[in-house]
């Protein structure tokens, strides 16, 4: 793969700054709350994920500052000038001039001041990162080689959703960019945090919020993968690794060589060395669907040796075809007949079908003779505890020889949410019968399962208090199945049923379903809420919550 030079942008924020500086700041943030709630709250938002900028297009808070609250959102989450006499004024002069010793903000002529990166508040963290272009205004790929993507999109946060910090272990984000999974590790507990990337500019910009946030402990590395944490062992392993196909490699945060899945692939094929034995890895990014080798076998093969001492559960979020991932390659405006041609015939020739977007877990454990190798399509909501709902179900459906042993006196019932549709069909005589149904679920997984006629009642027989034997005794008495089915030939069906999510059985029930805040993309919502043709009345003039007015003093 060859490598394209790109300009290397000095580094703005001053990592090795006094840790005063740094403990000033952080107060200062602190008294003018400075926070995920109280920004997102004020901007009309739902959180501060997939939030617009003021030059994006949002309405709210685009009045006149009048707080420190209000200052701080301007200058770093929108990324505009204020005057520097606003910032003293709110601010107050100690703050002003904290942040300026910290290289987070900078002067800019006429007497204003402007933030040198992005700096958001999320997940209980401050974080910075490089200042992403405004949509309207620049064409994506005017960054520099090592530009630190900043955490607050849908992607991170779907990546996030995956796992929850657990006290006590010792964990690794590999890919980490502004390290927003290692600090959120270490604010949950975690004994041992480590950050690495292979820019190395993302490492200061991890450290930096290390600082920021307080949690000095966490040790950020300019590593390539494993390179450069030979002898290193962890309990718990992330990452969220560049995924985009390319033959020239641009910039580090996107490209992920020829099949997108060079970066990922390095990353798995240091699990056997690195991960200890029921240790866990959790990756969100783009994986390619190849002829004949389906995607949790391709993913066991890096495993090498080690094969056999993991399980792995893939989630399938979205998936595009080869012409769609040319494209976001090539940009908008830059595709040719000549280079798609040639893009295309690149992808065949490794094979490759479609990609999808993919939420994935490797587990050092085996509880099953086989070990679990499972794919399957992701519902609107995934979290934490769906990802291990489904290990738990993969090792129940491996725990029995047959179906009907595995449900031995389990008594299903319907979970809540699951759609059924029913098809009926005009006979000879003009009347109505019942020729199928279809139940779909949107969680755990997106499924639909099509049923025979006798699926309306069966659903509704399924109420947790009738084991196989019983649902097959009603059904027949109502007339739906002949005396040739067998309780093993129900007892496939419930199961297909459970393993879609459309049932559940006491064994093996589901976790709570995922807050609705947590269903996916923000972006229509803040687009309702905040921007449009329409000026929004919050943002008309100052906030008059209260949020901050404390930070004058500082």
């Amino acid at each position: 793969m060859s490598t394209v030079a790109a300009p290397t942008a000095a580094l703005p924020i001053h990592p090795d700054a006094p840790s005063e500086a740094f403990a000033a700041v952080r107060a200062l943030f602190e008294r003018a709350r400075f926070d995920e709630p109280t920004v997102a709250r004020r901007m009309n938002g739902p959180n501060l994920y997939g939030f617009p900028r003021l030059a994006e297009g949002r309405r709210t808070l685009a009045g006149p500052v009048e707080d420190a609250n209000a200052a701080l959102i301007r200058l770093f989450v929108d990324c505009e000038a204020l005057e520097a006499r606003t910032v003293e004024a709110t601010c107050g002069r100690a703050g002003m001039e904290q942040m300026a010793a910290l290289g987070l903000l900078t002067e800019v002529g006429d007497g204003k001041l402007q933030a040198s990166v992005l700096l958001t508040p999320l997940e209980g963290l401050w974080l910075v990162s490089d200042v992403p272009p405004v949509r309207r205004r620049l064409k994506e790929g005017s960054e520099p080689r090592e530009f630190v993507f900043p955490p607050a999109n849908q992607l991170t946060r779907q990546f996030l959703d995956m796992f929850t910090p657990t006290p006590g272990q010792r964990m690794i984000e590999l890919c980490a960019g502004s390290g927003i999974a290692a600090l959120r590790a270490l604010r949950g507990g975690a004994a041992e945090a480590w950050a690495t990337d292979l820019a190395g500019r993302s490492v200061q910009f991890a450290r930096f919020n290390a600082r920021l946030n307080g949690l000095d402990s966490m040790v950020a590395v300019e590593s390539d993968a494993w390179a450069a944490v030979e002898g290193e062992t962890f309990d718990f392993v992330c990452a969220h690794p560049p995924y985009v196909p390319t033959l020239a490699h641009e910039f580090d945060y996107r490209d992920g060589g020829e099949d997108g899945e060079q970066v990922t692939r390095g990353v798995i094929q240091g699990l056997p060395t690195h991960l200890r034995p029921g240790g866990r890895c959790a990756i969100t990014c783009a994986l390619s669907d190849r002829r004949g080798e389906p995607t949790p076998q391709r993913i066991r093969s890096w495993l090498g040796d080690a094969a056999d001492e993991f399980e792995i559960v893939v989630m399938r979020r979205r998936d595009w075809d080869v012409l769609h991932a040319y494209r976001n390659v090539a940009g908008e405006g830059a595709a040719t007949y000549r280079d798609a041609e040639r893009w295309l015939r690149h992808f065949d020739a490794l094979g490759i079908e479609r990609f999808a977007l993919c939420s994935f877990e490797l587990r050092r454990e085996r509880h099953t003779r086989v070990p679990v190798a499972e794919m399957h399509a992701a519902g609107t909501q995934l979290d934490a505890a769906t990802i291990d709902w489904r290990f738990r179900w993969a090792h129940h459906a491996l725990s029995q020889p047959d179906a009907l042993a595995r449900l031995a006196g389990q008594t299903p019932r319907v979970v809540p949410g699951t759609r059924l549709s029913v098809q009926l069909r005009a006979d000879a005589d003009r009347d109505w019968v019942t020729q199928g149904s279809t139940v779909d679920v949107d969680w755990p997984v997106g499924e639909a399962v099509r049923l025979p006629p006798l699926g309306p009642t069966l659903m509704e027989l399924c109420n947790g208090t009738r084991d196989v034997y019983a649902l097959l005794e009603a059904l027949r008495g109502a007339g739906l199945v002949e005396e040739d089915v067998q309780p093993l030939d129900l007892a496939r069906l419930i199961e297909l049923l459970c393993t879609a999510g459309a049932l559940e059985i006491p064994v093996c029930p589901l976790p709570p379903r995922p807050r609705e805040a947590l269903a996916g993309d923000n972006t229509a919502e803040w687009k309702r809420a905040v921007v449009g043709p329409q000026d929004a009345a919050a943002g008309a003039g100052p906030a008059t919550d209260g949020a901050a007015s404390a930070g004058a003093s500082a």
